[in-house]
């Protein structure tokens, strides 16, 4: 089952570079298109957006797998080709 935080730990993790390496969760909110305090009672509930998460894996070209269960490669393999 995917667990909320450690998502939220991993889409900080594909941010890093467009925050400099301090991503906050309002940040992550921000990204996924909802309010900050959306996001905290998302977390605290463990309910998981599949659907905001996954354009957000769309968007950052990385595996879904990888973001909601920690497995396998973080990109996709379409990432690496042209579309």
């Amino acid at each position: 089952m995917a667990n909320m935080v450690e998502i939220v730990d991993r889409m900080k993790d594909v941010l890093a570079d467009k925050y400099e390496d301090k991503v906050l969760d309002k940040n992550i909110a921000y990204e996924l298109g909802i309010a900050p305090d959306n996001l905290a009672a998302k977390k605290s509930r463990n309910l998981v957006p599949y659907d905001h998460l996954t354009s957000f894996c769309v968007s950052y070209k990385i595996s879904t797998d990888w973001l909601f269960f920690g497995i396998g490669a973080k990109e996709r393999d379409y990432a690496k080709k042209d579309m």
